[in-house]
């Protein structure tokens, strides 16, 4: 056969594909397609599961953040982290502290550090849990707070304190973790944060993200 030959081939010795070949190329693309939607969403969850950490020390808990948040050095946290995608004026944000352990009662340390001024702060929740071999207290709260430059001078923040105890710089410490955010993102940036809470290795997690 030429080359003109095989360039121009008889068309009418052309046979289509039988009904079966048919159906399993369908099926083909079918179970192709099937397979990397499953593989993009194994690849997304295992994304979402990424971390980095703030260590606070040989044995003590370490406090994952998401890694595509921007660090902020901010005076007096040991971390700031925050979503630099976020549109809001208040974005998603997660802090860390570290006070010195004048006492062993985690409500009264609490309650000592978080007093907001007005009748805008809220408390949702509050539960007595474990973390690591320690005991932690998880409570979640709404305030308004104040938002500098903004057309909004005040904005309804929700957010959740982790506090429990640790040993930093050879020193007994209260640790406090909170993660907060817009209350109206809150249900977009809930699963963030119950991913980080999770990480941490709290047990008995009863906080709700409705």
């Amino acid at each position: 056969m030429s080359q003109f030959e095989e360039v121009f081939v008889d068309m009418g010795a052309y046979q289509p594909p039988s009904k079966w070949q048919a159906r399993l190329s369908h099926l083909l693309v079918l179970l192709i397609a099937g397979l990397l939607l499953i593989g993009g969403w194994m690849l997304r969850e295992w994304m979402l599961d990424q971390f980095r950490y703030l260590a606070l020390g040989e044995g003590q808990v370490a406090i994952p953040y998401p890694p595509t948040w921007q660090v902020v050095p901010t005076p007096g946290l040991a971390l700031r982290a925050v979503d630099p995608h976020s549109t809001s004026v208040f974005p998603p944000q997660e802090m860390v502290r570290l006070f010195p352990r004048e006492s062993d009662s985690l409500e009264a340390f609490w309650q000592a550090q978080r007093t907001h001024p007005g009748p805008d702060y809220r408390e949702i929740s509050r539960y007595a849990m474990q973390l690591g071999q320690g005991p932690a207290l998880v409570v979640e709260y709404a305030y308004a707070a104040k938002v500098e430059d903004a057309s909004t001078p005040l904005v309804a923040v929700r957010a959740v304190d982790v506090v429990f105890p640790v040993r930093y710089g050879g020193e007994e410490r209260w640790a406090v973790v909170t993660l907060a955010a817009d209350a109206q993102d809150w249900s977009q940036v809930w699963p963030t944060f119950q991913r980080i809470l999770s990480r941490m290795g709290l047990r008995s997690m009863g906080i709700s993200g409705e």
